[in-house]
């Protein structure tokens, strides 16, 4: 089978055209970066300053662990231990009472401990909520090597509020190892803070114990936070002095060594990294809802700086701002924030940032929420009635006025999949009780714009940079594709499908549930978008990532090309398909990945209104050996209720739509008064004196 492989598209946002106000009309979409990106504005807001200071050996101290041999298990090579910390330590925006130290050179924060062998602690991507990294690497001491002998330490130095929790590791290696005729021995400290929360890594660079055959490699240094796209660390490269760092520029950025010459050589007597938290923290969780065609909520966590208000901007550019850029609306006090008087049919992005006062002020927030308002004059939100069915039975619902087939049936009040279009809807057969969501909409929609799958796919491991190149003539809106998840044992799992535009700036995003099915006998899905799509040349609609299946299939022509372009008359052109990243977007005509029945439309939708199928476990009692049939009426009535052979019947209890009862035991005559119900749908649950039982379905006025 044929396996294509690729190279990581870089998805950083830059700059995109201005979103043109279109004739055609659209519903809602809204999109947030990931929530990761946000906390890495507030360890990025750590400042940075390098000096240097005697380095002062701790005393009295806690000893964690002392070498006791030269060999692997015993030379400090691979242990992590939890340590209670003396006082509250806020990192990252959250307090910490406890820590764990790896012999490895570096301490972590929250619950989540790394592994003993764990050696990337800011690269890495251990689920812990944090880490301070002095040294890390693979790394180990040695026993009694000129009467000296490795430890790892703790002690608290000061007086409250200024206390220091200090972390040492001595007498260390630059690198692993148990060899003993070359012994480079050196020092260092992590130092933590009370009250102002500062973080100090100390070095004392040592020097040879036996030996002299130069010891060399790389270390990460500096802080993360909950993930490894939360990082402020240090790198050089073997050309410049240890001590000449500067900042690194990815999570895995390192500073090299060795411990001969002077380039890139070890850390100076004495040399002190220190990093300072800011005092006004980036708020998180932006959020954009109750979106509308001229206006849209953001909406954010606080801040656990606890500002005085915040800051928000707005704009149809997606160049985020700078501390120099002016907001859009100043000092709110709340948490939410209705933005008015914006454009319909629009792509807007948000960015919120904390207030402190006095010009103090955070970051502006990195996880850029963007939204596309929706057509000006969408259709009146439906009505719709639930229905009550019971257990293993399909139910159907209708929206009103029923004479309109103009209507999109979901399973989420927002986002979520399209299950039907028009009117009524039937569901599957319902265990349970069951939510669905209606809205109406004018224009078009489910108009098909590419080829359908054929037969003799591939399975597409590749994933990153694959896709299919297309240019929008007009405004549209990508309702769904249908794709074909690959998998030998039929395991479901999910694929995100993302549109870039020609810039590789990412516009929509859709993360799907799917089912694997085997290649001989592969099983179409279709994965609703919803993705509006302004005017435009060289998107790329792509997959960027599956799990849990084996791959898409998608199709390979040797012998030709596929007859591209696939075209909707002044909507879109599908061009070609593509492995490469954008701007490259090199086109191939002979491969058709992944991406097939393209629906698109125009169409403006209302908001969504719900309707409940209730599955009620009285309906299913059996009837079985009813002799007669009890008839109530009329229905629908008003206030009473007709009641043929009551003679027959033992009692009767009334039931609500919601499975409540409302009226239970009731000894029936000829006529029933049930002017005290509201309007709503009823069962009425009938004991025959027979004792079999009976339901009718009453509808009250």
């Amino acid at each position: 089978m044929k396996r294509l492989y690729h190279v990581p598209l870089n998805l950083n946002i830059k700059n995109i055209f201005r979103i043109l106000v279109l004739k055609f009309i659209i519903g809602m979409a809204v999109f947030v970066l990931p929530a990761a990106e946000n906390c890495k504005a507030q360890i990025v807001a750590y400042t940075f300053a390098q000096s240097t200071a005697a380095y002062t050996s701790i005393s009295g101290e806690t000893v964690l662990a002392t070498a006791t041999d030269n060999t692997t298990a015993l030379n400090l090579n691979s242990a992590v231990f939890p340590v209670a910390l003396p006082f509250s330590f806020n990192f990252n925006g959250t307090s910490f009472t406890d820590i764990n130290v790896s012999s490895n050179g570096f301490i972590t924060f929250g619950s989540v401990a790394p592994s003993p062998t764990y050696t990337y602690p800011i690269s890495g991507t251990a689920a812990y909520q944090g880490a301070i990294s002095a040294w890390g690497k693979d790394i180990s001491s040695f026993f009694d090597i000129n009467g000296r002998s490795g430890k790892m330490s703790y002690a608290v130095t000061g007086t409250a509020p200024n206390r220091e929790f200090v972390i040492q590791w001595a007498e260390f290696r630059p690198n692993s190892s148990v060899i003993t005729t070359t012994v480079y021995s050196f020092s260092f400290q992590i130092r933590l803070e009370e009250t102002t929360n500062k973080i100090h890594i100390v070095y004392d660079p040592g020097t040879y114990l036996a030996g002299s055959t130069s010891v060399n490699g790389s270390v990460e240094v500096g802080l993360r936070g909950a993930s490894n796209t939360e990082f402020n660390n240090r790198t050089n490269t073997s050309a410049v002095e240890f001590y000449n760092s500067t900042a690194g520029t990815s999570n895995n950025s390192s500073q090299t060594f060795n411990t001969v010459g002077p380039n890139p050589g070890l850390p100076l007597v004495g040399q002190v990294y220190t990093w300072t938290p800011p005092s006004c923290y980036t708020p998180t969780n932006i959020a954009v809802n109750n979106i509308t065609s001229s206006s849209a909520t953001v909406s954010w966590a606080p801040s656990s700086s606890s500002p005085s208000g915040y800051d928000i901007y707005y704009s149809t550019s997606p160049v985020p701002p700078t501390a120099a850029t002016a907001p859009t609306v100043s000092n709110f006090s709340g948490n939410s924030y209705q933005i008015n008087g914006i454009n319909p049919l629009t792509m807007y992005f948000v960015w919120v940032r904390s207030n402190c006062g006095s010009g103090n002020i955070s970051l502006w927030s990195s996880d850029i929420a963007m939204f596309t308002t929706t057509c000006s004059n969408p259709p009146a939100q439906p009505a719709v009635n639930g229905v009550t069915v019971s257990p293993n039975q399909q139910a159907t619902l209708t929206a009103v006025p029923s004479s309109s087939t103009n209507y999109s049936w979901y399973d989420s009040p927002a986002g979520g999949n399209l299950l039907f279009t028009g009117n009524p809807f039937t569901t599957p057969a319902l265990a349970t009780t069951t939510n669905y969501y209606v809205s109406a909409f004018s224009g078009s929609t489910g108009t098909p714009a590419a080829r359908s799958y054929v037969t003799g796919g591939y399975i597409g491991v590749g994933t990153i940079n694959t896709g299919i190149l297309f240019d929008a003539l007009n405004y549209f809106v990508l309702e769904s594709i249908t794709v074909y998840p690959i998998s030998s044992n039929g395991a479901s799992g999910t694929v995100i499908v993302d549109v870039l535009d020609s810039n590789g700036n990412l516009i929509n995003t859709k993360t799907a549930n799917v089912t694997g099915a085997p290649n001989n006998a592969p099983v179409p899905q279709v994965v609703t978008l919803g993705f509006p799509i302004f005017p435009g040349t060289n998107y790329k609609l792509r997959l960027r990532s599956f799990t849990g299946i084996s791959g898409l299939l998608f199709e390979s022509n040797v012998s030709g090309n596929y007859p591209y372009p696939y075209t909707v008359q002044n909507i879109v052109n599908i061009k070609a398909s593509t492995l490469t990243a954008a701007p490259a977007n090199t086109p191939l005509t002979n491969l058709y990945y992944y991406f097939y029945d393209w629906k698109i439309g125009s169409k403006c939708e209302s908001s969504r209104s719900m309707a409940v199928a209730t599955v009620n476990s009285m309906l299913s009692t059996s009837e079985a050996g009813a002799k007669d049939k009890i008839k109530i009426y009329p229905n629908p009535f008003s206030d009473i209720v007709t009641i043929d052979r009551p003679e027959l019947i033992s009692s009767l209890d009334i039931i609500d739509a919601s499975g409540k009862s409302v009226m239970q035991n009731v000894k029936p005559g000829s006529k029933l008064m049930l002017n005290h119900l509201l309007s709503d749908v009823y069962i009425v649950d009938v004991h025959m004196k027979d004792g079999t039982r009976q339901s009718v379905k009453l509808i009250k006025k």
